[in-house]
């Protein structure tokens, strides 16, 4: 059904030279993977299970995902427009220099259907990217997608501050985007992340709400780390050994179910009241 992952992805151009700062107090050798941090702190404001690399020469990241099956919190609507205080989201990301971040993947959004008429709930989820601005693909149809849908989705650079976005089906629904990401220049290290969520409405960088939303049945079926460019560029296994596993607010939330760790793959389940 996919395309392998060298085949849809356009090479990295080659001009694009992967060079870092040197070493310094570091110990790190040019070439040699940078380990992951043993741990790294929660941002407050969602429920989520975070997978991201160390600070390295990493050119970005690709995956398949099987979404998952959201469910809200009915006693936790906005007064106002009777929408769901809680959203859920699947994504990739990356920083550059610890100073600029950047998510894309997908978020749970309204449709709209044949009639122009929009859903009175969210009901599927479609293509976003947020640098320094919220950005979302066009509201139609081919760029829909479902919970138990798999689709491959991929973050990469392509130039000199300049990002790409792939998400698609494998079969008539594809995303693609490029957009510019300051930070991430050449001679800059950088982090790649993929990320599932519960994310919860005006509440970003605070204590997480109680809810009983939750999010199941997703599951990375496959996971890799893009390091090089042009017909050097490599694809390594996002496995453990290449990632600081994040589980926030606090491991009670999150239930992760390794699949096959030699593809970094696991099923994630976020629960907003925890499962006893």
């Amino acid at each position: 059904m996919f395309k392998k992952l060298s085949i849809l992805l356009v090479l990295l151009p080659a001009a694009f030279a992967q060079t870092v700062p040197p070493a310094g107090k570091t110990g790190v050798k040019p070439g040699k993977e940078v380990a992951p941090a043993a741990t790294l702190p929660c941002f407050p404001g969602a429920y989520y299970r975070k997978a991201v690399s160390s600070f390295d020469t990493w050119t970005g990241i690709a995956g398949f995902v099987k979404l998952g099956t959201p469910r809200i919190d009915e006693d936790r609507l906005d007064p106002q427009t009777k929408q769901p205080l809680d959203n859920f989201s699947v994504y990739m990301g990356g920083n550059a220099g610890g100073d600029y971040e950047v998510d894309a993947g997908l978020t749970w959004e309204f449709t709209t259907g044949a009639d122009g008429r929009k859903s009175a709930v969210r009901n599927a989820f479609r293509p976003f990217w947020r640098t320094k601005t919220w950005n979302s693909a066009p509201d139609r149809k081919e760029f829909y997608f479902y919970p138990g849908e798999t689709v491959q989705m991929a973050i990469y650079i392509v130039g000199p501050k300049k990002l790409r976005l792939v998400i698609s089906n494998g079969r008539e629904k594809t995303f693609q985007t490029d957009f510019d990401a300051d930070g991430f220049a050449p001679n800059v290290r950088r982090q790649f992340k993929r990320v599932n969520a519960i994310d919860q409405v005006h509440n970003e960088g605070r204590p997480v709400q109680p809810t009983k939303a939750e999010v199941t049945g997703a599951e990375w079926t496959e996971t890799f780390l893009l390091r090089g460019a042009g017909a050097d560029a490599r694809q390594l296994p996002m496995t453990g050994a290449r990632f600081t596993d994040m589980r926030c607010s606090d491991a009670s939330h999150i239930v992760v179910t390794t699949t096959d760790a030699g593809k970094g793959a696991e099923r994630i389940d976020i629960y907003g009241t925890p499962r006893k």
